[in-house]
């Protein structure tokens, strides 16, 4: 920042108190909601990338280590299809490392955090009135219907939903027995939701982290992780882009515009599928 600290960037360094056993355990892949093996950190294979010869580092100055051959040969390709200048935008993969080196293993509260609060405004959870819409009331029941469905199974409770404007404005005012404004979900799914969350590692986190922040849900978050979900990275990014997608069909395609919105989307969406796929298929996760 103009101060000279981090203060306006997000990012968050690493202090003497940090716990390298801490950090060591976030960066070491596992299923959702199990726990490590004592063995499994010895047997995990680490892979690194050269740039003209020489390792790459993280912005942090790590050496960028990821737990998946396929993962590093993904990395290097992004940075094999760079040009005369690096564009980050065309590197998800390179991002979603650094962040889950750098910064989620580091400080994993604060990722968890900022993927709970979508809770409070998850998108899938605003639904057009039936009787002032009803096709994009439709809409949304197709792509979101599926994923409610599960949600209410995986976390044994069912998402609160605001049909209309009206409504949506009732249910997200602040309550006396509420500790924050939003949607009054069940109690038992905020304790669900918190308790999945806390118990993933950097890189499941970073994933889910990337998808809340492109989706505005964390419900859709949590499909992409999950393989029992209804979601592949098609149905995410319609289920991602219901209503951007209706205004579209009535008043048509703003090119510079609405087409880049569609194309990141499915770039980040895609990007957190790539990432969870190759850990996983060489990992057992």
């Amino acid at each position: 920042g103009v101060d000279g600290t981090d203060s306006a960037s997000g990012v968050q360094r690493p202090t003497a108190g940090d716990n390298r056993s801490q950090l060591r355990a976030m960066l070491q892949p596992r299923t959702p909601g199990t726990e490590i093996a004592s063995d499994a950190q010895n047997e995990t294979q680490w892979f690194g990338v050269s740039l003209d010869g020489r390792t790459l580092k993280t912005p942090m100055g790590q050496a960028l280590a990821v737990p998946s051959q396929s993962l590093a040969f993904a990395i290097a390709a992004e940075w094999d299809a760079q040009k005369k200048y690096l564009q980050p935008a065309q590197m998800p993969l390179m991002t979603m490392t650094c962040t889950a080196l750098d910064q989620v293993s580091m400080h994993p509260v604060s990722y968890q955090e900022q993927a709970l609060n979508y809770l409070t405004t998850d998108t899938t959870c605003f639904w057009a009135d039936p009787t002032e819409d009803r096709v994009l009331h439709r809409r949304q029941q197709e792509a979101w219907d599926g994923l409610h469905s599960f949600v209410k199974q995986h976390f044994e409770s069912k998402p609160s939903i605001a049909l209309g404007a009206g409504e949506a404005l009732a249910m997200s005012r602040k309550r006396k027995n509420k500790p924050n404004a939003g949607l009054p979900h069940p109690d038992q799914l905020y304790e669900r939701a918190k308790e999945y969350t806390v118990n993933l590692d950097a890189w499941h986190l970073v994933a889910l982290h990337a998808v809340c922040m492109q989706a505005k849900s964390f419900f859709v978050g949590v499909g992409m992780l999950e393989k029992a979900s209804p979601l592949d990275v098609k149905k995410a990014v319609e289920a991602s882009r219901v209503e951007e997608e209706f205004q579209i069909s009535i008043w048509g395609l703003v090119e510079g515009g609405h087409d880049y919105d569609r194309l990141n989307c499915s770039i980040q969406l895609g990007a957190a599928q790539i990432l969870l796929q190759t850990i996983r298929a060489e990992n057992e996760v």
